[in-house]
């Protein structure tokens, strides 16, 4: 059965203000600061989502859903399939709460774990980007010693790295080494790095600042 507009509104303005929240504060975050975040009442939330595993479950389904139209988008409308696939693994990466989410607790990385519609939109996605990196290798514009989960490891590895928020230097570090994962994808490299070099003293910065890695968890028994 449908939802009436303003359930429905309810329901995108609940997920839009998880989606942040899990990504700036955690997953844990109380369900009130989601509500006064969406603009409705708590009772508002739960009758859209009877538990917090149903809405992590929600987000990280929006954000690959969201994935699969912009990849199959890409595979219609981009001419340069190499184009078009940095321009996916670029989206994948802003949205980054499909891959990291699951990392940021067991609890969230059990319940994303559970959802077959996720794995379902999630396979679609790998799908596409696998098309793209066919014909992206058959036109010579992408080294032709890779596959498609040689790709979703630099995404993954490159996901676990968390910039200090509202930071140009942690900003202007993820961008340079995007774009040297992405040279290093290409058939030919000579992509110019974002910024400029960074020094010993800039790491320091980084530190200092809150970069830190996420290992992942182990997901244990029901508490």
């Amino acid at each position: 059965m449908a939802l009436r507009a303003d359930a429905r509104r309810n329901r995108e303005q609940i997920i839009a203000a998880a989606r942040t929240l899990f990504s700036e504060v955690g997953v844990d975050v109380p369900m009130e600061e989601v509500a006064r975040a969406a603009g409705v009442g708590v009772g508002t939330l739960y009758r859209r989502f009877s538990d917090r595993d149903e809405l992590i479950k929600a987000v990280g389904l929006d954000n690959v859903t969201l994935l699969v139209d912009l990849a199959h988008q890409a595979e219609r409308s981009e001419a340069d399939p190499a184009a078009a696939l940095i321009r996916l693994l670029r989206t994948t990466l802003e949205l980054r709460l499909d891959i990291t989410v699951m990392a940021l607790s067991p609890r969230a990385f059990q319940a994303i774990q559970e959802s077959h519609a996720i794995a379902q939109q999630r396979d679609e996605v790998i799908a596409a980007a696998r098309r793209l990196l066919r014909r992206a290798q058959q036109a010579g514009t992408i080294r032709p010693d890779i596959d498609v989960g040689d790709m979703m490891l630099a995404l993954f590895l490159l996901s676990r790295l968390v910039m200090p928020a509202a930071d140009e230097l942690g900003e202007m570090a993820f961008q340079r080494l995007f774009t040297l994962v992405v040279d290093g994808l290409r058939a030919t490299s000579g992509s110019p790095l974002p910024g400029r070099p960074f020094d010993q003293h800039d790491l320091e910065v980084l530190r200092q600042g809150g970069m830190r890695v996420i290992d992942k968890p182990t997901v244990t028994g029901q508490g």
